[in-house]
């Protein structure tokens, strides 16, 4: 069977292949969703249009010309590493160009970080900040062929682009018996470039025949090639993409050294709070040593990342641990006959790889009669290019259920006919085996759970007023039908909460800032709570295609990243709305009215046109402008007889023109509350009196 590409992974959402892990369990069936919810950011917000390669050293101290619109009045610049930004002055300030000047600790971890400007006006969009600790060497425009091809040292790390239907070329001095990693960091940092390595012989510019690679398994369409040399001599690298593409945003990083690269941690994942030992998979990592790991117990981490690294020597690229509630073991070997199988816990999940030929994992698990199990792989979902089918024996050592294999993720559900102990038995759909070839398997039984998708990751507001964020679903799993509370989950200077209501998928958060809080840009995230059986079930919200559009389409992104929203503190906007219910309650069939008073300094007298970015079904607004130098303006809403009773949000979003530009203001949900029609109780007929 062929191995299933890496779109079919990307159409269903890596979202929901880490709930597996992240939420305990595998990936129950969800609702269905509802229309897109599409909230553009303000325009008058900054934006960062860099697509160069930011970064530094550990340790080294860096200034950066940062590219973009809406850059003036800068308050802060967010590091989502440890870090310290400060802006350059300038004698005149470039609204379209931003220098900043970053110094790093020595310890900060290698990898990908993000980097945000936030302004007077709002914050920016994230860019990818990459830590490394190789020596940079800028890539230079004459190297575009072999007789040109730049000298570089190694180790070092090249940055640089690649132009449409070019190639770049690198020569590097090889010592007798060197061992060199040649690595490009592309799709894993946001690049839209599909990069190939190819060495060639400086001398007779010929092609090195076997040595080059293209997307090497796990790195996401990147690609890596590790050679011991020979003989001493010159060697050129070539990079280019695999179709020729090239432009201003196809940046990569070529590291050169003798430093270990892995497909993936193994184990795959550790339990939250808990201390372990993480090594490493893929090939040529049987010397790394493995790498202490205390797992946070904060459940709004996803992830961890480890970087492997050889004694006293530089750093591979780091990948990722899972984090998970569940308790965690490691196959033991043998465990290729069902006698032998390893004992998993329910829940639970295991790490395990096919490493000999013919290789074939069992695990027992206990089994309740009328319990329904989800059991799941994840593969692709954890960069590990491993093809698994799962079986499912009973005691008798028969098939009573198996996976999909046609179907991504990896799972099934599995309901036991009788109490007793089960055996599940995975092998390889390829028949595969080898360093590279890993996977985690979880099982747990099926319950009420939920899940969040958020809109948008940046959001502004005033010192002592508030805005509203976009949540796109809210998917409610397993049988779970009821409500839930969203809350402001972060900086004590934000706040802000809703119920949403059975049955409702969309919603907006009230983002409320505290009275005095100072300008600048204020990390949060997106918490949803929900009450089961009586306990209490948390989740954070995701921004799983806002991350993939902020890093070039990437099919799996960093987990770290998925729930990470910013809000920048602004100073009073050139214009405000004040939003009142006129009723407050609305009986069902009947109309009611938003009244809209807009605050407006001199230069915001112009039309501010109104529309609505949120409202619940079966209610219908009709928006009209607030005219040039009005301040007054209302919002009619009429309620139909199947809209649902309770409290019900309302979202509006102001745009006017201030100096040519355009200019938003969304101030935090207004809701009414939809009330029942008023039962009106018939007249009495008065006795008819008897005529005398």
């Amino acid at each position: 069977m062929p191995r299933r590409p890496t779109w079919a992974l990307s159409l269903f959402g890596f979202g929901l292949g880490v709930l597996a892990i992240v939420s305990g369990g595998g990936l129950p069936t969800a609702t269905g969703q509802p229309k897109p919810l599409v909230v553009p950011p303000s325009p008058q917000a900054p934006v960062l249009t860099s697509a160069a390669n930011l970064g530094a050293k550990p340790g080294a101290t860096v200034e950066l010309a940062l590219p973009g619109t809406n850059l003036a009045d800068p308050t802060a610049v967010l590091l989502s590493c440890p870090g310290k930004v400060t802006v350059v002055e300038d004698k005149k300030p470039d609204p379209a160009k931003l220098k900043v000047k970053v110094e790093l600790p020595a310890d900060v971890p290698v990898g990908l970080h993000t980097l945000r400007v936030a302004t007077r006006a709002g914050v920016s969009n994230f860019r990818p900040f990459v830590v490394d600790d190789l020596p940079d060497v800028p890539e230079t425009e004459t190297n575009r062929t072999k007789d040109t091809a730049q000298p570089v040292p190694a180790p070092c790390v090249v940055t640089g682009r690649t132009d449409a239907e070019a190639s770049d070329f690198f020569r590097v001095k090889v010592a007798a018996g060197q061992r060199l990693t040649f690595e490009v960091l592309a799709r894993r940092i946001g690049s839209p470039l599909d990069p190939i390595v190819v060495l060639h012989d400086a001398l007779t510019k010929r092609e090195l025949i076997d040595l080059y690679a293209d997307d090497t398994p796990g790195l996401q369409s990147d690609c890596r090639l590790t050679h011991t040399f020979k003989d001493a001599g010159e060697i050129i690298v070539e990079v280019r993409d695999t179709t020729y593409r090239g432009g201003a945003d196809f940046f990569y990083r070529l590291r050169i050294g003798d430093f270990p690269g892995a497909t993936t941690a193994f184990p795959l994942a550790v339990q939250r709070g808990l201390a372990a030992k993480v090594g490493f998979a893929g090939p040529g990592t049987d010397d790394i040593p493995a790498v202490a790991v205390k797992a946070p117990a904060d459940p709004a981490v996803a992830a961890v990342n480890v970087a492997p690294k050889r004694a006293a020597g530089v750093s591979g690229w780091p990948v990722p641990v899972q984090l998970t509630d569940e308790p965690q073991i490691v196959e033991q070997e043998p465990n290729n006959e069902i006698a032998k199988a390893n004992k998993l816990p329910v829940p639970g999940g295991v790490s395990a790889k096919f490493g000999e030929k013919g290789d074939v994992d069992h695990f027992a698990i206990p089994g309740k009669k009328g319990q329904k199990l989800v059991i799941a792989a994840l593969t692709y979902e954890v960069n590990a290019p491993t093809e698994v089918l799962i079986r499912v024996l009973d005691a008798k050592g028969a098939e009573v259920a198996r996976s999909n294999p046609a179907a991504v993720p990896t799972r099934l559900e599995f309901t036991p006919g009788a109490d007793g102990e089960y055996v599940i038995a995975c092998e390889h759909l390829n028949y595969l085996y080898g360093p590279n070839e890993v996977y985690h398997l979880s099982v747990h039984p099926t319950a009420p759970d939920f899940e969040i998708t958020l809109a948008l990751d940046r959001y502004e507001a005033p010192a002592g007023g508030g805005t509203a964020v976009a949540v796109a679903n809210v998917a409610r799993l397993n049988g779970y039908a009821g409500p839930v509370e969203l809350s402001i989950a972060g900086d004590a200077n934000l706040g802000g909460s809703v119920t949403v209501p059975a049955g409702q998928t969309q919603a907006f958060v009230p983002l409320l800032v505290k009275a005095g809080a100072k300008p600048g840009a204020y990390p949060f995230r997106v918490k949803g709570t929900v009450t089961v059986e009586g306990k209490s079930v948390v989740r954070f919200a995701t921004l799983t295609d806002v991350v993939k559009t902020n890093l070039g389409g990437i099919s799996n992104p960093p987990q770290e990243l998925l729930n990470g929203c910013v809000a920048a503190v602004v100073e009073k906007p050139a214009f405000t709305l004040k939003l009142t219910a006129d009723p407050p309650a609305v009986e069902k069939g009947k109309a009611g009215k938003l009244l809209v008073e807009a605050t407006r300094e001199k230069e915001a007298d112009g039309d501010l046109a109104i529309a609505p970015l949120f409202v619940p079904p079966n209610i219908t607004p009709a928006v009209k402008p607030i005219a040039k130098g009005q301040t007054k303006g209302e919002v009619g809403l009429t309620v139909a007889p199947a809209a649902a009773a309770g409290p019900a949000e309302v979202v509006l979003r102001a745009t006017t023109k201030i100096g040519g530009k355009d200019y938003a203001v969304t101030p935090p949900p207004i809701v009414i509350d939809v009330i029942e029609p008023k039962k009106v109780e018939p007249k009495k007929e008065e006795p008819k009196k008897d005529k005398k």
